[in-house]
């Protein structure tokens, strides 16, 4: 770009660029920045003129960067979110807020957490969108460096020293198996474990890098919360046993029906268990081998802790996930009907 196109740039023309690096689709920038297919491919166009490049080339999978595009847009993202930065007001006030949180998780903490985080935004900033996006198949730091996360929930080991992080629970793996099962009411012992059937959750994407149960990029360390194979695995070859998945689903939404319906068993977290067991009959077993505990965090980049809109965004996170170990409200008793008197 020479100095007369740049003195020259909308910077909205920035903004559509970067939509279309993260969407890959004219019809999603729009829908993201408001605006008609017409007038995203106008700014594309535009920017094609200034740039002298393609920047972005029709797919089997959408609208695809070119080495030129590839190459500016992650600086770009950047200065856009530096940019966003300089010009956030000091305070922050939910009820009108109009603000996109963006949130890295799994599925786990999606059906555990995500119905009362949803709950409480509705009320406290109504305006607000929430974005929940899948992290086993993204590069969280690429993704937390560059500002289209806020925060990232997991289990973490190494953390690289530009981002923070604070605990919002403990959790635990259990044994889940449907309420009327043969096996239910009987000690677990290893020797059944290995007899029956399993259900096995093989999460999709980067988490088949796993090594000792955590995936690390760029120095950071992400535990796999699935179904601890590699622990029960060990205690049963130690006594000269093994297990056999009869089943495999690539995440836990599908665990409840398919063990209320079959004669399999599955680990789980614990507190998505207890969930689950409000709608389908199943029931809980502590596991008989050394299965440690692990802690959920919230992460984010330390160049966002200051910022008013986030600091109440991790406070609400916060504070949802500390709700789940509050006493469950007793339940009302229906009223009674008044019986008709004896004639």
């Amino acid at each position: 770009m020479n100095q007369a196109h740049f003195a020259s740039l909308d910077l909205n023309l920035l903004r559509v660029f970067d939509a279309l690096m993260e969407e890959r689709s004219v019809t999603r920038a729009g829908a993201r920045l408001r605006l008609t297919q017409s007038a995203i491919s106008h700014a594309l166009n535009r920017l094609r003129f200034m740039l002298g490049d393609e920047l972005f080339v029709r797919g089997a999978d959408g609208m695809q960067p070119t080495a030129r595009a590839a190459e500016i847009g992650p600086r770009l993202r950047q200065a856009l979110h530096h940019m966003q930065l300089a010009l956030a007001p000091a305070a922050f006030d939910p009820p009108t807020t109009d603000r996109c949180f963006t949130i890295g998780a799994s599925d786990y903490f999606s059906a555990l957490l995500l119905p009362e985080i949803t709950a409480r935004l509705r009320v406290e900033a109504p305006n607000a969108e929430l974005r929940v996006r899948a992290i086993s198949d993204v590069d969280v730091v690429e993704e937390l460096d560059a500002g289209r996360m806020d925060v990232v929930t997991g289990a973490f080991g190494r953390v690289p020293e530009r981002f923070a992080q604070e605990p919002l629970y403990r959790d635990e793996m259990v044994w889940v198996l449907r309420a009327d099962h043969p096996a239910a009411g009987k000690p677990l012992t290893l020797d059944v474990i290995a007899r029956l059937p399993h259900l096995s959750v093989a999460l999709v994407g980067n988490v088949s890098e796993a090594i000792d149960g955590f995936v690390t990029q760029h120095g950071l360390e992400r535990k796999v919360i699935a179904c601890n194979r590699g622990g029960v695995d060990q205690a049963l070859a130690e006594r000269g046993l093994s297990r056999r998945s009869h089943v495999t689903v690539p995440h836990f939404l599908a665990v409840p029906r398919v063990l209320a319906h079959s004669d399999l068993i599955a680990m789980m977290p614990r507190r998505l268990a207890e969930r689950f067991t409000r709608n389908h009959p199943l029931t809980l077993v502590a596991p008989p081998h050394d299965c440690a505990a692990f802690e959920v965090a919230a992460l984010w980049h330390a160049r966002l802790g200051a910022r008013a809109d986030v600091t109440w965004f991790r406070a609400l996170l916060r504070e949802v996930a500390g709700g789940l170990d509050a006493p469950a409200a007793p339940k009302r008793a229906k009223p009674r009907r008044a019986g008709r008197k004896a004639a």
